[in-house]
């Protein structure tokens, strides 16, 4: 395991661990730990989601899910002991943690570990450490393609979301379209080098897992080419999470009686048995990756005094692919737009992480409205998006 802290110099892990002043400090007899039974499904740790459709829930993995990530991802993106993958997103992220450190961990590979993105040392990081293996979101393609991308570079494979030809040829590289949730522990979804696959699909599902697509309104299995709600079925405890901690009614939501996940995305069947992502079945945006519920965000502004209405909508962005911003209805329409909009930013900042903070409040007479009365967040996205830059 390698850390490089973007300060461009030679790093050690006595430099550079966190929360101690070295890993020594770590070490001790080992008769001194606590005892504990060997069981593959005891809690091996807690990773939060990114709060799609309400506040963040705190997802419980056994040792037994993080082994099935270790044995099952090398195979999935094409990686061995010899391989090198680059971890620079967030740590809290089922990104980094499964598909990226526990897929190294089970092949005995190397993981350079980055405490922050940096678009400037990007390629120079892999340069440094031979990356070959890279997880791509919107911000961080857009990062590859400012800093130019070298004809030369060591990376052989980047984890996306989608198939994108196009892209494998602009990086110079093989990308693997995979699809998985905090939930799911590893790519239940993907691609791989022995098929061809259409534009815009995921690929197919991988071994271990089930799959059904139904819809949402009636509960029928959905036929070829219809949208529904992807489920997703494995053994729980090993290749799907244990629990939520401490929220049963959750766990019991996200489970139907016979193990199913309901993910809460919106898929169809292709006729060659790849499954196309549709769009999420909730209110939900994408901000440099990171899933931001509309919801949530909108329920701390409606906390701010003076508001009849609030919207949550996304606004394109060129390095985060998108970002939230707030439209408000004013119950008094001579109030103070400046000041509202203020205590609106402030109120966001105490109780919602900086990705989830809106970066524009926009003031409106009314909301745009579609089918039965319900607000058109799609009008209002074209709204934010004609309003220029955040």
């Amino acid at each position: 395991m390698v850390t490089d802290d973007n300060s461009g110099l030679a790093a050690s892990s006595e430099e550079l661990a966190h929360g101690q002043e070295s890993f020594s400090v770590l070490e001790g007899d080992a008769a001194a730990a606590p005892v504990r039974t060997a069981d593959p499904m005891l809690p091996a740790g807690v990773l939060f989601t990114s709060g799609t459709t309400s506040k963040p829930k705190a997802v419980v993995h056994t040792h037994a899910n993080m082994l099935w990530a270790g044995k099952v991802n090398p195979t999935n993106i094409d990686m061995g002991a010899d391989d090198v993958y680059l971890a620079s997103l967030p740590f809290f992220h089922v990104n980094t943690q499964a598909w990226a450190i526990w897929t190294v961990l089970g092949v005995g590979g190397t993981v350079v570990l980055q405490p922050k993105f940096s678009a400037s040392r990007f390629w120079d990081v892999i340069a440094k450490h031979s990356v070959t293996h890279i997880s791509l979101i919107p911000f961080v393609i857009k990062a590859a393609f400012d800093s130019g991308i070298p004809e030369n570079h060591t990376v052989k494979v980047g984890v996306f979301g989608l198939i994108m030809p196009v892209l494998d040829q602009m990086m110079g590289m093989r990308v693997i379209a995979a699809y998985g949730m905090t939930e799911l522990v590893t790519h239940c979804i993907h691609s791989n080098d022995f098929e061809s696959y259409p534009d815009l699909a995921m690929g197919k599902v991988s071994p271990g897992y089930e799959f059904l697509i139904v819809d949402s309104d009636t509960g029928a299995l959905c036929q070829e080419g219809e949208i529904g709600e992807l489920w997703i079925r494995g053994v729980r405890g090993v290749s799907v999470f244990w629990e939520y901690f401490g929220n049963p009614e959750a766990t019991e939501k996200f489970f139907t009686e016979d193990g199913w996940g309901r993910t809460g995305d919106m898929v169809r069947l292709l006729a060659d048995g790849n499954i196309q992502y549709c769009d999420r079945d909730k209110d939900a945006l994408k901000v440099g990756g990171e899933n931001v519920s509309a919801r949530e965000v909108e329920d701390v502004v409606r906390t701010v005094p003076g508001l009849a209405d609030v919207a949550v909508v996304a606004k394109s962005h060129e390095m985060l692919d998108m970002v939230p911003v707030a439209f408000v209805i004013l119950a008094d329409p001579a109030a103070d737009q400046d000041a509202i909009a203020a205590q609106i930013i402030e109120a966001c900042k105490l109780d919602l992480a900086d990705f989830k903070v809106p970066r524009s409040v926009y003031f409106v007479d009314e909301f745009p409205t579609a089918e039965l009365g319900k607000v058109s967040k799609k009008d209002l996205r074209e709204m934010a998006d004609a309003q220029g830059d955040s």
